[in-house]
């Protein structure tokens, strides 16, 4: 599915918030998150959340009960999560999918699934994954509208949606956290997803470049039973 951005995104961030962005990176800065992986070929049990749900393709209606809170004074940290989602609709990569409230048919939880087909995109954005091979995917950008926050949404929505992933051939789905997100990381851990790699970005110049390390942890790092407890 292809998302008409021109429709799909109707605002762009103020230079104000472009400056501040960039303000905010400095001369240099580090981070870093883990990378996650699901093995598509193994079986997994699907967590459950407080409301049944399904998943589906996004449609452009479905903007409106994502992000439309933005309108009524989102705090700002939630602001600039929703504008960065807006700004991976405006690029145009395939295929972002939201779960569905099968109760009032409300959509509740947005996160794309991307395959490799798509690596030109994804590597002509600044955002830091890496190149994905034939049978990988990446599940990315997941937002979850305050509303329904707190109902265990997010750990059934991305099992589902990682299922999607086997229509492009996919064995692997992957997925990127900050190591500091703990509430998301244990999310992952229950959707099937375990600490496969070490993301680190370094950022010069006021965000001006930047520069990406994917490392896979070898067995025995302890890092990988971060999430065993």
């Amino acid at each position: 599915m292809i998302i008409e951005a021109s429709n799909a995104v109707p605002e762009h961030r103020s230079l104000a918030d472009r400056f501040g962005w960039r303000w905010r990176k400095g001369l240099y800065t580090y981070t870093w998150r883990y990378g996650l992986r699901r093995n598509l070929t193994e079986e997994v049990e699907a967590p459950k959340a407080k409301i049944p749900l399904h998943v589906r393709p996004f449609e452009l209606e479905d903007e409106n009960a994502l992000f439309g809170h933005r309108h009524a004074g989102a705090d700002p940290a939630d602001l600039t999560e929703i504008n960065y989602r807006l700004e991976h609709l405006q690029a145009d990569i395939p295929t972002p999918y939201v779960a569905i409230d099968e109760y009032t048919g409300t959509p509740c939880y947005l996160q794309w699934l991307m395959g490799a087909e798509q690596n030109s995109k994804i590597q002509a954005q600044p955002w830091g994954f890496p190149v994905l091979a034939q049978n990988e995917a990446v599940l990315e950008n997941a937002y979850t509208p305050p509303a329904y926050r707190g109902q265990h949404v997010m750990a059934a929505a991305m099992f589902l949606i990682a299922e999607q992933a086997r229509k492009l051939d996919a064995d692997y789905a992957m997925t990127f956290v900050s190591e500091d997100n703990i509430p998301s990381l244990k999310g992952c851990k229950r959707a099937g997803f375990d600490i496969y790699m070490v993301h680190q970005r370094r950022d010069y110049g006021f965000g001006l470049y930047c520069r990406n390390d994917f490392t896979v942890l070898q067995n025995g790092d302890p890092r990988l039973l971060f999430l065993a407890s």
